[in-house]
Parts: structure tokens; C-alpha cells; sequence
């Protein structure tokens, strides 16, 4: 049927969705992703040099890393770097002037 309206019902059907698993492969495998956003497309900020006012981050960029600890730690800094870039390029476009929040 049609997905629920409300956010907790949407959430307890995709978590009851069966997922049935076909094969495994080794942790040499395991990467974080292949593709994505190209370093030399984004700023020192993290904002896309195509799209002023758009900031990527973490799995976004194109990158291969090992799972774990290295790609989390990696996502939350570029996740920090970008929100700081945000903040940057906001106070840069408004100034001191007021604006919706």
C-alpha cells in the first residue's frame, strides 16, 4: 500500500522491510565508497566550486578508504570543516545584515 504519512510509521516499515543477504565478501573489500564528488570541485570550505552555497562532506567526496574508525573520524572532521565553511560563506554573504533563521 502507500507509504504512511507520518514519520514514525515510515520509519517501523522500512525497518521491517525483509533484506536477504547472497553472499559476503572480505574485509579487503570493504571500502567506503568509489565515486562522488571530486576534491578538485570543492573549496577549502567544502563548498562546490560549481554551486556557491552548497557544501559537501564525509562519503559525498570522492574517495576509497577502509571502513572504521578512519572513515568516521574522516566524515565527521570534512562534516566539521564544512559546516565551518557554511558559517564562513553566510556571514560573507549577510554580513550584518538581518536574515531569516
Amino acid at each position: 500500500g502507500p507509504p504512511p504519512a507520518d514519520a514514525e510509521g515510515l520509519a517501523r516499515r522500512i525497518k521491517a522491510a525483509p533484506l536477504t543477504l547472497t553472499a559476503t565478501r572480505g574485509v579487503e573489500r570493504a571500502i567506503s565508497t568509489a565515486g562522488g564528488v571530486r576534491l578538485s570541485e570543492v573549496d577549502d570550505g567544502f563548498m562546490l566550486r560549481g554551486r556557491p552555497g552548497v557544501f559537501v562532506a564525509g562519503e559525498m567526496l570522492d574517495w576509497e578508504a577502509p571502513t572504521g574508525g578512519y572513515l568516521l573520524q574522516a566524515s565527521f572532521a570534512t562534516g566539521a570543516a564544512a559546516g565551518d565553511g557554511a558559517a564562513s560563506w553566510l556571514a560573507r554573504m549577510w554580513g550584518d545584515r538581518p536574515h531569516l533563521t
